[in-house]
């Protein structure tokens, strides 16, 4: 709830920021000891931004602003400190079971690793390019030397659909 500043006095900017539980906090302990006080909601109003992203003022874009007026600041100021100063509520991790500190198994063999399974040698650069790309694409992991022409290696995991590529590249047919 705000309440209007008094005519003579000048409002002065209390606090600006982005965390809506200080706001809030700030807001109610306001209103308890009946300090006015102004609140924007800043990024709602009608005037663009400006087109510079690094402004020379800094000042959130978006998130609150609360001022009170000029004789007020000084006991708003106390306050804001007294909030500042109090540690974030419920913030705690929560421990973990100790089921959830054992090591995930491993989802990758180590054969899968090393691929070492000849599935294709050749000279001819195009069937070479195009069978790393259908490899790739089928999330094959590969090795490839090109001494003396192509020579392309798999896991033994993926040997058998590898091979089955490589037919299909070959002889241009698709199994059925």
């Amino acid at each position: 709830m705000s309440t209007s500043a008094r005519p003579q006095e000048s409002l002065i900017i209390l606090w600006a920021g982005e965390d809506p539980a200080i706001h809030a906090t700030l807001l109610e302990s306001l209103d308890a000891v009946g300090i006015p006080y102004k609140d924007l909601r800043l990024g709602d109003d009608e005037i663009s931004p400006t087109a510079d992203p690094l402004p020379i003022e800094a000042k959130p874009r978006f998130g609150f602003e609360v001022a009170v007026p000029s004789g007020d600041i000084t006991a708003a100021r106390q306050i804001l400190e007294k909030i500042l100063d109090q540690e974030p509520a419920e913030l705690e991790l929560p421990a973990q079971d100790a089921a959830t500190t054992e090591p995930a198994p491993a989802l990758i063999s180590e054969t899968e690793l090393h691929p070492n399974v000849q599935v294709w040698f050749g000279t001819n650069e195009t069937i070479a390019q195009f069978l790393v790309a259908a490899m790739q694409e089928n999330q094959i992991p590969i090795h490839l030397e090109t001494e003396e022409g192509t020579r392309i290696s798999v896991s033994a995991a993926h040997e058998a659909r590898a091979r089955e590529i490589v037919r299909e590249v070959t002889e241009a047919e698709p199994s059925e």
